[in-house]
């Protein structure tokens, strides 16, 4: 019996491995519309679950709303137009912009223009509304005495008349503390005024929703932010750009969006502005060293005259100032170069000087080194950069930031290096400059002393005269610029509060869910289809027969109860059973016409198939026929 067994299920497996190989050759469709009609309770239950999965997930997923404000970058010089002065201000570059706009620095900045410091939400049953600018309760002052509370959800656990109770857990300690609204309050980690400012229902019990309030920290709103904001070139020669932000609040989207455009306006203004008088302040200093030497060169040499009298230079000889003439303008470039030297080492050394690092880059155009220090304090720039965002992430022990302030360190020094390099070209440029101009001075020694000396001190004094002049020329010039310098930034598109979600689309989760359950459907129609061993037609046997044999006729299964005497055919002789033994009497008839009795045997595998239930009622059939 157990060998029989193993038999039938080692045929059934086979089979249904079978039916898998070749399904795509022997796909039936009457009996896979079969199937699926015998499935369509389950196909119609599945649809109608997907569908109230569907509005579950709609239900219970808050809404994202996303707010647009594009931005045009741009700068007017009337100066440079009118009166042609030097162009002393970078133009924007649109890609350095994009990236300040994304930078976590850049963020940390916009957010403090909104109104975040304190959070206000209300829980529900399963969903979390943001009561941005329109909470029924405010936190006023708000001090925080330890930074571990910051980030921290603090429940109006419960709200009466005169009183609300507020609950909050630090590690595996709670805390509660009852608060009178509008008084101040101290708890060991806050305090403030908690200020009742709507209609906040009053309750003694506990409500099915909750408010809470949580004091934000700038690293927590600014990690929030980061992934909510976009930043994209529109048109690189429109000099455009777009910023997009995205909220479940459409509010605070449309706050954050405007104020990152009209941050970054207010910013560029002020760093240009910060860069010009900064330029001017070092300006303004070397002026007043060389005037306090120019007025010295000049006494003396007033000195000389009354003492000598000498009255001008049309006594010594003419060829020898024009000879020394050329190495005293080198003589003065250099020096001026070197003054610009000095003050950025100065500003590379010591992180409080006046002179910004960045400010200097400027100055340096049309110099011979401009292009090896622009690019070391590019490279310092950035890494300062780098190093501002990071400290909104990590602490200042962070082996990242450990790390920068390493290569800071070596960036500073190879800009010192790089200066102290170039200042000893320049000493020694200016004093194979003094060597030729006093080889000059020594083939003229047969002049008189003293006019050797006036013209000396004249020289020198035409040397500080021509610097003086210079260091008024550039500032005048700079002055001019910056005062018809204006930045032409503008918000070509105003943020505005999207009411419509651009997530989640209903259309797209009702479709997207009715897929899944088609696609679950389909998958359970395909297993019923392959994994169906019910004999359905004669084209089933004729398929499933090893052996070539002859289909006499089908008889329909008898679903109502059988008599004891199983004959069928006698009480209603028109059914649906008695013509199919009458088809079966006359195939019968085709198959042996010899005259005699015959003798028909029915055989099945089990007992309990129907051999009895055939055999009367086919003898029944045949003897109807009086045959």
């Amino acid at each position: 019996m157990l060998s029989e067994d193993i038999g039938q299920r080692n045929l059934n497996f086979e089979s249904y491995r079978e039916r898998i190989t070749n399904f795509s050759n022997e796909f039936e469709l009457g009996l896979f519309l079969y199937i699926v009609r015998r499935s369509l309770l389950w196909i119609v239950l599945i649809l109608l679950l997907s569908f109230a999965a569907a509005n579950l997930y709609l239900r219970y997923t808050p809404p994202t709303f996303e707010s647009r404000t594009v931005l045009q970058l741009g700068n007017t010089n009337s100066a440079q137009k009118v009166l042609e002065v030097g162009k002393f201000y970078e133009d924007n570059n649109l890609q350095s912009t994009v990236e300040l706009l994304r930078s976590r620095f850049f963020i940390a900045k916009v957010l403090d223009r909104l109104p975040l410091k304190v959070g206000y939400y209300y829980k529900g049953q399963i969903l979390t509304k943001e009561l941005y600018t329109q909470s029924p309760f405010v936190l006023i002052s708000p001090e925080v005495h330890s930074e571990a509370v910051r980030d921290v959800s603090v429940v109006l656990e419960e709200i009466l008349a005169d009183r609300v109770v507020l609950a909050y857990t630090l590690g595996d300690q709670a805390f509660r503390k009852e608060v009178v609204p509008g008084e101040r309050f101290r708890t060991p980690h806050f305090s403030g005024v908690l200020q009742i400012t709507g209609d906040l229902e009053l309750q003694g019990n506990e409500p099915e929703g909750r408010y809470y309030f949580r004091i934000n920290s700038m690293r927590g709103l600014v990690n929030r932010f980061y992934g909510q904001l976009t930043v994209k070139m529109v048109d690189a020669n429109a000099q455009t750009i777009e910023i997009s932000c995205r909220d479940n609040n459409p509010f605070l989207a449309r706050d954050m969006a405007a104020a990152m455009a009209e941050t970054f306006i207010d910013y560029d203004l002020e760093s240009k502005r910060e860069s010009a008088e900064n330029i001017v302040r070092f300006i303004e200093s070397q002026k007043e060293t060389v005037f306090e030497e120019l007025r010295d060169s000049e006494t003396r040499l007033q000195a000389f005259r009354k003492e000598n009298k000498i009255s001008n230079m049309e006594d010594l000889m003419p060829m020898f100032l024009a000879r020394t003439e050329e190495y005293e303008n080198k003589i003065l470039e250099l020096r001026m170069e070197r003054g610009l030297l000095d003050e950025i080492e100065q500003a590379t050394l010591d992180s409080s000087a006046a002179i910004d690092v960045y400010d200097l880059i400027p100055l340096l155009v049309g110099t011979d080194y401009e292009s090896t220090l622009a690019g070391l304090i590019g490279s310092l720039e950035e890494m300062l950069t780098k190093r501002a965002e990071l400290a909104f992430e990590v602490t200042e022990q962070n082996d990242g930031v450990l790390s920068l302030d390493h290569r800071i360190a070596i960036q500073r020094r190879l800009i010192v290096e790089s200066v102290n390099t170039l200042r000893k070209r320049f000493d020694e440029r200016e004093k194979d400059y003094l060597e030729q101009i006093e080889e000059f001075e020594d083939r003229f020694t047969g002049l008189p002393e003293k006019e050797l000396q006036f013209a000396r001190i004249e020289r020198l004094f035409h040397i500080n005269e021509k610097y003086y002049t210079l260091l008024l020329e550039r500032e005048i010039e700079y002055r001019i610029s910056r005062a018809g310098f204006v930045p032409n930034n503008r918000i070509l598109d105003q943020a505005a509060a999207g009411l419509t979600p651009i997530a989640p689309v209903h259309g797209t989760i009702f479709l997207s869910y009715l897929v899944v359950g088609f696609i679950l459907c389909l998958l359970i129609v395909l297993v019923r289809y392959i994994l169906h061993d019910n004999i359905t037609s004669l084209n089933n046997i004729a398929k499933l027969s090893n052996a070539s044999i002859g289909i006499l006729g089908m008889l329909p299964k008898y679903k109502k109860e059988i008599p004891i005497s199983q004959l069928l055919v006698d009480k209603n002789p028109k059914s649906l059973i008695a013509e199919s033994f009458r088809s079966v009497r006359t195939n019968l008839q085709f198959v042996d016409n010899s005259p005699g009795p015959k003798i028909i045997a029915i055989t099945s595998t089990i007992s309990g198939e129907g051999k009895t239930f055939v055999a009367i009622n086919l003898a029944g059939i045949i003897s109807f026929s009086g045959k």
